[in-house]
């Protein structure tokens, strides 16, 4: 599931320390595309948007965002999906 803030469960994602990582790897330039693997039910709707919002400065850097849907992508795991370059 998709919570707001910083957690340490490693099933779920908190839109802190995600949006951190995903603006790190946007300034980075090594780095050309990220391929987000998305397996969620959902979660809060607005760490599912600061996740989106991460996920949008990313492209805007140029890079290519690349999105791969596992069993489930529903309500906020489609959303920061959305803006995907390529959803599959």
């Amino acid at each position: 599931e998709i919570y707001s803030g910083r957690g340490s469960e490693t099933q779920a994602i908190y839109s802190d320390e995600f949006s951190l990582l995903i603006r790190d790897l946007a300034r980075d330039e090594d780095v050309k595309a990220v391929v987000l693997r998305v397996n969620s039910p959902g979660g809060s709707a607005l760490a599912s948007d600061v996740i989106w919002r991460s996920l949008e400065y990313f492209k805007k850097k140029g890079k290519t965002l690349v999105t791969s849907f596992s069993d489930v992508a529903a309500s906020g795991g489609y959303y920061i999906a959305a803006g995907s370059d390529y959803i599959y």
